[in-house]
């Protein structure tokens, strides 16, 4: 169990992300430039894009830390694992919060149950962000680590729906992926690059002498400067190799090349004045991405690295403060890489080393991302194999798909596909976004290692897979024959599996016709999830026993189902998931029967967005199906039809015709009697699912004992639920029954 100690040091490091870089107090001020960004107000973006050492951090920090309480400052400091999109935005909102303890509460809890972000969560923190009127900005330092698509689009989502009070600030080595070019056109951007940031002249004299304190002469200043193009971190590399120097206007006027070449040479200049106790400190603990006592301590085998960290920084090597405590650094990035690169040129043997205790640190303190990465650039492949497959399934139940694929994409393609646990992960993944073409390929790949007996344990796994493959793609039988089997395996720790197995075994029960049994499974998959906390398969579940109840004309139930899974009666729009599908299309129906047309077809749309994330061919089909259904009713052939041929054609791809077919014929008419549909006569009384079935077999040819025969059912049985149906539409005949029900739309 870990110590209170360790806990408080993993809250640090995280935490660190969030905060205002500490700077010292003395520095350049760049009042100009402060002064163009307090100008910016108003604007939506401000974008920071120049190389790295040109000075954004320390000027962001400048104007957060001196621009008085007329703006709130949130800070964010991105890095590589901000790439999944929610965990960038888990850490946007802890960066709000610094500022505005209340923004994103609501948000945090769908990224959580894996909300897409643009669907729920954002429009949930926009509103929070509404809500304030003070003016804030957000910055984000560092933007440039960020190469996944989605976060772009997402983050220009937000900036096009920001409140009038927000802003965002962008630092970033090279333009983003943002929409620049219509910020531009409409006067809503402000832009410093590479020719802004550049030190001038008087600005070079300041830093190199009264800050550095190298009392140059004009002369050598220009020239320096000249030398530079004014680039911050080379003015700052030259005045340390310049410190003690008594030759300085000679080693000035030979300073000259290519920033390659010039950041070379500095680098030995600075490293050979170091003694060599520190410049071992500062070779051997480049390989962290961030710095703190404790954990130098660890990956050097030493003691006092936290006394060497202070001294670094009072003597300007190039280390950041992360916390005001000073407890946590970065190296300067340029600076660190540059470490590196060192470190490989001169004690390759030793990387692997370092970075393999780095990676058991990490792992100690939970922090499963650090310690994969380390481990990876260790080149320690096994290891990496062992942690994610220890840890995969927690972070799939989690949400964090995209970072179970982002953890397996660091491993060679060959050691995924020969490792069955891997594959398995892989699998998992596909299923879950809707690639059922990779899916089938990686579940073929564990099969092949389970054949050869290579990696045991995977019977229960293979028949999950299994289970799943074959309902997503619409083989029912097989869906049925796994997820019963399934419901008995022991899936060891994996806790939440049982209740996937019987939500399963529920989906495939429903579109196989037997909905009585899917209810009693479904009520049963609620009760394991709620007993393991797995929300997500508890919304799955209550989702279907909403839609069961709407279906059969329960619509209270439905209604409470509705409310249980998602704390807001009929509204849809709570959760952004495919679990969540099924909620989408209970709303759906049960607004239609309320003759809410409009709202129902939002709701259904809805049902189709959230089933293609990774629903079944069977759910999105029947999302598409009640969708195209509504709309006609609402008099939108043009797109009912489009809907309509889109589900014949998904269905077509299914492993299982004639429920595909069943499917097609169910979905011609209301899935429900449960409307108060009123002519002169008043409200009709809800009818019953099997009266509904009688309702329907009545309007065709066959006598009552035939339809007894179709429906499993005595003659007795026919004739009861026909006086029920004779009774609750007020007739007297089979006929006028038929004729009556065509009114009010139930045929």
């Amino acid at each position: 169990m870990a110590s209170e100690d360790t806990d408080a040091e993993r809250a640090v490091l995280l935490a660190t992300k969030v905060h205002v870089p500490a700077i010292g107090g003395e520095l350049v001020r760049r009042c100009a430039l402060l002064e163009a960004l307090a100008a910016g107000r108003g604007r939506k973006l401000t974008l920071l894009s120049a190389p790295a050492g040109w000075g954004k951090t320390t000027l962001l920090a400048q104007w957060a830390l001196g621009s008085g309480e007329d703006q709130r400052f949130a800070w964010l400091t991105l890095d590589d694992s901000d790439n999944d999109p929610v965990w960038f935005w888990m850490y946007v909102i802890a960066a709000l919060q610094q500022i505005n303890a209340g923004a994103g509460n609501r948000a945090v809890e769908l990224l959580r149950l894996g909300a897409d972000p643009v669907q729920a969560a954002l429009p949930t923190l926009l509103n929070d962000l509404d809500a304030n009127t003070h003016p804030m900005a957000l910055i984000l330092d560092d933007y440039h680590v960020v190469v996944n698509r989605a976060v772009h689009e997402q983050v220009a989502f937000f900036i096009s729906r920001m409140p009038t009070s927000f802003r965002i600030v962008v630092a970033t080595r090279s333009d983003p992926m943002l929409p620049l070019a219509r910020l531009r056109a409409s006067g809503e951007l402000v832009e410093m690059r590479s020719e802004d940031l550049c030190f001038g002249v008087t600005e070079a004299g300041v830093l190199l002498n009264d800050v550095l304190g190298l009392a140059l002469t004009e002369e050598d200043v220009a020239l320096l400067h000249q030398r530079t193009e004014g680039w911050a971190a080379g003015l700052y590399l030259a005045a340390l190799s310049l410190t003690g120097r008594a030759d300085s206007s000679a080693f000035i006027r030979t300073f000259a090349g290519d920033n390659r070449h010039v950041v070379d040479y500095l680098m030995c200049e600075v490293l050979d004045g170091q003694p060599p106790q520190l410049r071992d400190f500062l070779l051997r603990s480049s390989v962290l991405g961030r710095l703190s006592g404790a954990l130098c301590d660890a990956v050097l085998h030493t003691s006092g690295s936290a006394a060497v960290l202070e001294t670094m920084e009072h003597e300007n090597l190039f280390v950041v403060p992360l916390d005001m405590s000073r407890r946590w650094y970065r190296y300067h990035q340029l600076f660190g890489e540059l470490l590196r690169a060192e470190l490989k040129r001169s004690r390759p043997d030793e990387v692997a080393v370092l970075h393999r205790r780095a990676a058991a640190w990490f792992e100690a303190e939970g922090l499963v991302d650090e310690a994969l990465r380390h481990l990876v650039a260790a080149g320690d492949i096994a290891r990496s194999a062992d942690l994610i497959a220890a840890d995969w399934v927690n972070e799939v139940n989690s949400g964090g798909l995209s970072t179970v694929s982002g953890w397996l994409d660091l491993l060679p393609d060959e050691s995924v596909a020969g490792d069955a646990r891997l594959s398995t992960a892989r699998a998992w993944v596909a299923l879950n976004v809707g690639r059922f073409d990779d899916a089938r390929g990686w579940i073929e790949a564990v099969e092949a290692q389970s054949e050869r007996g290579e990696q045991g344990g995977l019977d229960a796994q293979l028949v999950a897979l299994h289970a799943v493959y074959a309902f997503k793609t619409g083989d029912l039988p097989a869906a049925l024959a796994a997820a019963r089997c399934a419901q008995s395996l022991d899936f060891g720790d994996a806790r939440q599996a049982r209740s996937a197995a019987y939500n399963l075994h529920g989906a495939a029960l429903y579109f196989s016709g037997s909905t009585g049994e899917a209810q009693t499974t479904f009520e049963r998959a609620v009760q394991l999830a709620d007993k393991t906390g797995d929300r997500r398969r508890r919304i799955y579940a209550l989702g279907y026993l909403a839609l069961i109840a709407a279906e059969s004309g329960q619509l209270a139930d439905a209604e409470h189902h509705i409310r249980w899974a998602t704390g807001v009666g009929t509204d849809p729009a709570r959760g952004e998931h495919f679990i969540d599908a099924m909620v989408s299309l209970a709303a759906a129906t049960v607004l239609d029967v309320r003759g809410d047309r409009r709202g129902a077809a939002d709701a259904a749309q809805l049902a189709v967005s959230l089933a293609r994330k990774g629903g079944s061919i069977l759910e999105v089909a029947k999302a598409m199906l009640v969708n195209a259904r509504i709309l006609t009713d609402l008099g939108d052939q043009q797109t009912a039809t489009a809907s309509r041929s889109e589900a014949r054609a998904l269905l077509r791809t299914s492993a299982d015709p004639a429920t595909a077919e069943r499917l097609l014929i169910a979905q011609k008419r209301p899935a429900t009697a449960a409307v108060n549909a009123r002519d002169e006569s008043g409200p009709v009384e809800e009818l019953t699912a099997k009266e509904l079935e009688v309702l329907r077999l009545l309007a065709t040819r066959l006598s009552r004992r035939e339809i007894g025969a179709r429906l499993y059912v005595s003659l007795n049985t026919v004739k009861t639920h026909q006086r029920a149906l004779y009774r609750k539409l007020g007739v007297e005949c089979r006929n006028e029954a038929v004729t009556r029900a065509r009114e009010l739309g139930l045929l």
